[in-house]
């Protein structure tokens, strides 16, 4: 591709990256509200076996193949003709408000995948883009969708260049990514909206000591990432095979939910589980938190509730950290904040982006530290991750 060409694209990323951060910083403003609500109203959670029937109506009536999520935009980046329907990003902002509203353990990257994707994907069609173009018009919109939900460009730009197709990156893709990716957080600023910030870990000496522990913690990581992924193709396969009726698949799942909140007689669990996130730095969680929220987020998410996998992978890893840190005699938002990155890492099979949010939230403390995390936990992970579309390049 030329540099002609090159920069055409990277001036129509201006508008991907303008139009995704209008709409998820939108979205970000009502997730905000529909959380709050659920956390002050409590039996709100009641009605989501209902609210998950609703939309899988819409997504069978209005949807086509929409329900196949983040999948279809990696498959069309990859080379597939499959039709992205551009009716999958106004279902999946609806599917993700309505499931956070009433208490479903799931995240939001999703939505913002799949709402830049589709803009993406739409200003290709609307430009006739060949397929090459059309590619890195859909990077773009994923940059910009990630970048525009965590506040990170950087994060976006690699994200989206690495996720794929693994072991290979699109070098014409890159320019129009970081342009779309800074405009969309750009944008999601000046709307007003405030993104997490954690306390950042104390520097670490580099020594043998403190390496082996890390590498202990990166193995932990790696377990529970590819124990995460199992654990949702589990539930969506048990569901399926005992509710073969798709409107009962999801209500079933729901009422899961709703027992499971019910049982532990808290809501830390529901929505994102920020609180939980935000505790994991200073070693205020309980014990087992971390798979609690691993098994809730699986089972939302296999039963087919819409929303994302990342900021739930965040709690799960910080979480898990944090109990690790007493047992390894390590502090906890050091351990807290490698195991963010680090579940992150194992599931995506993202490596490189991992390591660029590390950089992005906690600056360079801790920098090797945190490379051999994401590096040994997307090792111990396996091939298998949460976007099933993803290409292997050994």
């Amino acid at each position: 591709m030329s540099k002609l060409s090159i920069l055409k694209l990277a001036l129509v990323s201006v508008i991907i990256g303008g139009i995704s951060g209008l709409c998820i910083g939108v979205f970000l403003i009502l997730l905000e509200k529909a959380i709050d609500l659920n956390l002050a109203y409590k039996s709100l959670i009641f009605v989501l076996p209902f609210s998950g029937m609703f939309m899988t109506y819409l997504y069978s009536k209005y949807g086509g193949n929409s329900q196949k999520g983040n999948n279809i935009i990696i498959e069309n980046i990859n080379g597939s003709k499959e039709k992205i329907e551009f009716i999958m990003a106004p279902l999946v902002f609806l599917g993700t408000i309505l499931t956070h509203l009433f208490g479903g353990s799931v995240g939001r990257e999703g939505t913002g995948v799949q709402i830049g994707g589709t803009i993406g994907n739409s200003l290709a069609k609307a430009l006739k883009s060949s397929e090459e173009e059309k590619k890195v018009l859909l990077i773009s919109g994923v940059a910009a969708g990630f970048s525009s939900v965590f506040g990170t460009p950087l994060t976006g730009t690699i994200f989206a260049l690495e996720i794929a197709n693994i072991g290979r990156l699109s070098y014409n893709s890159m320019l129009p990514a970081i342009v779309s990716a800074l405009v969309g957080n750009s944008v999601v600023k000046f709307l007003g909206v405030k993104h997490s910030h954690y306390k950042i870990p104390a520097q670490e000496a580099v020594d043998i000591i403190n390496v082996l522990k890390v590498i202990a913690l990166a193995i932990c990581f790696g377990l529970i990432s590819r124990l995460f992924v199992y654990m949702t193709h589990w539930f969506n396969e048990k569901l399926i095979k005992y509710c073969k009726n798709k409107y009962l698949k999801i209500f079933v799942g729901g009422t899961l939910m709703v027992t499971a909140t019910l049982f532990l007689r808290n809501n830390l669990y529901n929505n994102l589980s920020l609180g939980l996130l935000n505790d994991a730095f200073y070693g205020k969680v309980p014990i087992l938190a971390f798979i609690i929220k691993l098994i809730l987020t699986a089972l939302c998410l296999g039963a087919g509730y819409q929303g994302g996998e990342v900021t739930p992978l965040f709690v799960i890893g910080a979480t898990l950290g944090a109990t690790l840190s007493h047992i390894l005699g390590l502090p906890f938002a050091f351990c807290a904040a490698l195991g963010l990155v680090g579940v992150f890492s194992g599931a995506t099979n993202a490596p490189i982006a991992c390591f660029m949010m590390y950089l992005e939230l906690f600056r360079a403390n801790n920098i090797v530290f945190a490379m051999l995390v994401c590096i040994i936990s997307f090792f111990i992970s396996g091939h298998k991750g949460i976007y099933k579309a993803q290409l292997w390049n050994e």
